[in-house]
C-alpha cells in the first residue's frame, strides 16, 4: 500500500490536531471528532501537503496557503549574517561516535539555517545544530548543495529546518540585513 493523501485536523478537534496517513484505499481517519463538524478536517494529496511546508493540522493549513496566496512560501524572515554555530551527528547505533563541527551559519531564520559545512550528509538527515550553550535544536538537512561554479566558493552548505524548537529571536544579529 502506498501513502495517498494526508488528513489535517484542528486543534478543537478530540485528537487535538491530528495528522493522519491515508494509506490507498482508506475512506478517512479513526478520529471520529472531525466528523462532527465539515471545517474541522482538510483531506490533501501528498504534493500538495509537501509543497505548503507539511502542515500538520488545519490550522497551519491555512496559514500556508494564505502565505502561498500572498506569493510568500516562506513560513520565517531570512537574515544574511556570520554567525558561528555547531553541527553534531547525532549519535546511533551504526555510527556511535559523535562527530561535530563549528562551522559559519551565512543565513537564519527562526525556523531554520543555512549553515557552511565538511559534514558528509545527505537530505533527510537529522543533525544537532547549537549556538553556543544558548540554543540548541536538531534540525533535518532539507538539502546539501556544493556550490560549484562560476562566482561560487565550492564550499558545501546545508539547509537547515529546526525541529525541536524555533530560534529566539534574540540570536538575529540587530544590524543582520534581511533577505528576499
Amino acid at each position: 500500500m502506498s501513502i495517498s493523501r494526508i488528513e489535517l485536523h484542528t486543534k478543537s478537534c478530540t485528537c487535538r490536531g491530528g495528522s493522519w496517513v491515508l494509506l490507498e484505499g482508506a475512506s478517512g481517519s479513526p478520529c471520529a471528532g472531525a466528523d462532527e463538524d465539515a471545517n474541522s478536517k482538510v483531506i490533501l494529496n501528498l504534493a500538495e501537503w509537501r509543497q505548503l511546508g507539511k502542515p500538520s493540522n488545519v490550522e497551519a493549513y491555512k496559514e500556508a496557503e494564505e502565505r502561498q496566496e500572498a506569493g510568500d512560501r516562506r513560513e520565517f524572515q531570512r537574515f544574511e549574517v556570520s554567525l558561528e554555530v555547531r553541527l553534531s551527528r547525532i549519535p546511533t547505533w551504526r555510527e556511535p561516535d559523535v562527530q561535530s563541527e563549528d562551522t559559519i551559519a551565512d543565513v537564519i531564520a527562526l525556523g531554520g539555517a543555512l549553515v557552511r559545512s565538511r559534514m558528509a550528509v545527505e537530505k533527510g538527515d537529522i543533525i544537532q545544530f547549537s549556538i553556543g550553550d544558548d540554543f540548541e535544536s536538531r534540525a533535518e538537512v532539507m538539502y546539501a548543495s556544493t556550490g560549484q561554479g562560476p562566482g561560487l566558493d565550492g564550499i558545501q552548505r546545508l539547509g537547515l529546518k529546526f525541529l525541536d524548537a524555533l530560534l529566539p529571536d534574540s540570536f538575529i544579529p540587530p544590524d543582520a540585513e534581511p533577505l528576499p
